[in-house]
C-alpha cells in the first residue's frame, strides 16, 4: 500500500506542509517556519476557536515567547492571504478568546508518487540523519570501550578504571564518597582492556598482555601493600603453565588448569590462600576475569 500524505485547500489557497508553501494557481509563497507552523495549528482546530496561549504553546512547542509574536505571525498570514481582520475570510479574531480559520478547509490526500521532491528529499535526508547517528554511537561506543574500562569493587567504595593515558594506559582508583582519584599503574596498551576486583576488594586483577608478545601478561594490584605481582603464561599451548614473577621474589610456578569450548577458553589459576582467579578468554584474547 502506497503510503499518504496531505495538502491542505484553504479557500482558493493550498498549503504544502512540507515545503511551508502557500499556493495559488501559478503563484508560490514560501513561509516563514513559525507563521507556518501557526496556519498548520489553525488548520488542526479544524474551525474552532483556539486560545491565544494554545496557539502559543503548540506553534512555539513550549519556547518562552510573547503575545507579541504570534500577533506577529497573523498578521504575516493575513497579508500572505489577502484577508482582513475587519472583514476576515480566512483567520478571525474572537476578542479575549483566539483566533479561528473560517474559510472553507479540504484535506487533500497525495499518493506516494506525486508528493513534491522536496518532502522526498526530506524523508531521504530524516532516513540517513538515522543511519549516521546510529553510526556515531557505534564508533563513540567503540571508541569509549578502548579508551576506558571502569568496574566497582564488591564492598561499594571504590571504582577500579583503565583509563587511555596518551602514550600509555593507566590503573586508577576513584573513591565515590569523597571523587579522590589515585593512579596505581601505567603500562603499554593492552590488547583487550579487562580489569576487575577480588571478592575482598583488597586486589585489582588488569590485562597488560600486548598484542606483540607470545605470552599472557595479568597483572594483579595489592591495595593493602601498594604492590604489583606479575602473572605470565604462554599463549602457546605447549607452555600454558602460568607463573608470578613479583619485583621482590623468586617465581613460582601456579596450580593451571584450562577448559576450552569453541573460540571460549576458561583459564583457572590457583593464587593464593586457596584463591582462584578465572581468567576468561574469547577468541583466544582476554574477556574477563572472575575471583
Amino acid at each position: 500500500m502506497s503510503k499518504k500524505t496531505y495538502q491542505y485547500k484553504i479557500g482558493h489557497w493550498t498549503l504544502n506542509p512540507w515545503t511551508s508553501e502557500l499556493i495559488h494557481g501559478n503563484k508560490k509563497t514560501h513561509l516563514q517556519n513559525q507563521v507556518a507552523k501557526v496556519l498548520v495549528v489553525l488548520i488542526e482546530a479544524n474551525g474552532k476557536v483556539i486560545s491565544k496561549k494554545d496557539l502559543l504553546e503548540k506553534a512555539w512547542e513550549g519556547a518562552i515567547v510573547t503575545e507579541n509574536s504570534l500577533d506577529k505571525s497573523i498578521s504575516e498570514l493575513r497579508k500572505i492571504l489577502g484577508d482582513s481582520r475587519a472583514n476576515p475570510e480566512y483567520i478571525e479574531t474572537i476578542p479575549k478568546k483566539g483566533y479561528r480559520l473560517v474559510a472553507p478547509l479540504k484535506k487533500v490526500e497525495l499518493e506516494e508518487s506525486t508528493l513534491p521532491i522536496e518532502k522526498k528529499r526530506s524523508v531521504f535526508k530524516w532516513i540517513l540523519l538515522f543511519f549516521l547517528l546510529v553510526l556515531s554511537a557505534i564508533v563513540f561506543f567503540f571508541n569509549q570501550n578502548n579508551r576506558s574500562k571502569k568496574i566497582l569493587a564488591p564492598n561499594g567504595k571504590t571504582i577500579a578504571s583503565i583509563k587511555n593515558d596518551g602514550s600509555h594506559y593507566g590503573l586508577y582508583t576513584e573513591n565515590i564518597i569523597n571523587g579522590k582519584v589515585h593512579k596505581l599503574d601505567s603500562f603499554p596498551k593492552p590488547e583487550s582492556l579487562v580489569v576487575n576486583w577480588s571478592s575482598d576488594s583488597n586486589h585489582i586483577i588488569y590485562n597488560a598482555t600486548l598484542s606483540k608478545d607470545d605470552f599472557y601478561a595479568i597483572n594483579v594490584f595489592d591495595l593493602s601493600t601498594n604492590s604489583i605481582s606479575y602473572i605470565k603464561f604462554s599463549k602457546s599451548e605447549s607452555k600454558s603453565i602460568p607463573y608470578p614473577n613479583d619485583l621482590d621474589s623468586t617465581p613460582q610456578f601456579l596450580e593451571h588448569k584450562k577448559l576450552s569450548k569453541s573460540d571460549n577458553t576458561v583459564h583457572y589459576i590457583a593464587y593464593t590462600n586457596n584463591d582462584t582467579i578465572k581468567v576468561l578468554f574469547n577468541d583466544k584474547i582476554i574477556s574477563d576475569f572472575k575471583w
